[in-house]
């Protein structure tokens, strides 16, 4: 009964097309999902569902399986994929390595990656341990006291995300826009070079956002990346 209804679904939206639904994947930080709320107000302004699980609970210190945040993002990008919608795929950070491995395993139509975590040892920091610099990213708006902050165990869940995810970016076959700030504090732009280079579909751009830092979201430059990600949603930009 079960496959039918799911068939039948499909068979719906083919009569009667709908909107593509946006689905965003957060990073690592305190703030979850409420990091893409810019994103999320725009589309919605403009009709569109938009879906952003949250991956964990940082008040429970348990919830560090690597596999488990892997599976909550998945989980809403192959809910809408069953029920046939167009899924149109936005990841920041390691939210952005996660997304890049769902596009390489779901029939994802866009892909949009924003300061992607794939190398997240940057200049300025590479001279520091490994640990210290996932303290930088762990502890990144842990002031704001609506946040509880992430459990210590959470540091190397994020590495074995992105030692889980990363690889996938190479089998991407879908158009994909990448936005990444020259001043990110965090992630190096090189890491957005690297996965631009290792992506095989041939409709794909990078911009490279000057004076921007890691959080583009909440940057100047906020108004411009939404335009421009609505550009490419809309096939006006890589067609």
């Amino acid at each position: 009964m079960s496959t039918l209804i799911a068939l039948l679904r499909v068979l719906w939206h083919k009569l009667f097309p709908q909107k593509p639904i946006i689905i965003a994947i957060h990073g690592f930080g305190v703030r979850r999902s409420d990091e893409l709320v810019p994103l999320r107000s725009y589309f919605h302004q403009k009709g569109y569902s938009v879906i952003t699980p949250d991956l964990f609970d940082q008040r429970d210190e348990h919830e560090d399986h690597a596999q488990d945040w892997i599976n909550r993002a998945e989980t809403a990008v192959k809910e809408a994929v069953n029920d046939g919608r167009r899924v149109w795929l936005v990841g920041f950070s390691m939210g952005g390595v996660i997304a890049s491995h769902l596009a390489s395993r779901f029939p994802v139509e866009r892909l949009v990656l924003l300061a992607p975590a794939f190398d997240y040892v940057s200049t300025r920091l590479v001279k520091l341990k490994v640990q210290e610099i996932v303290d930088d990213l762990l502890n990144r708006s842990v002031t704001d006291p609506r946040y509880t902050p992430l459990p210590e165990s959470y540091k190397m869940t994020f590495r074995e995300v992105i030692a889980q995810c990363g690889p996938s970016v190479a089998k991407v076959q879908c158009p994909v826009l990448l936005l990444h700030g020259t001043d990110d504090e965090v992630i190096p732009v090189r890491s957005s070079e690297g996965a631009y280079t290792k992506i095989p579909h041939e409709r794909k751009r990078l911009f490279i956002l000057k004076g921007v830092q890691h959080r583009i979201l909440d940057s100047e430059a906020q108004s411009d990346v939404l335009v421009i990600i609505d550009n490419f949603f809309r096939k006006k930009l890589l067609g």
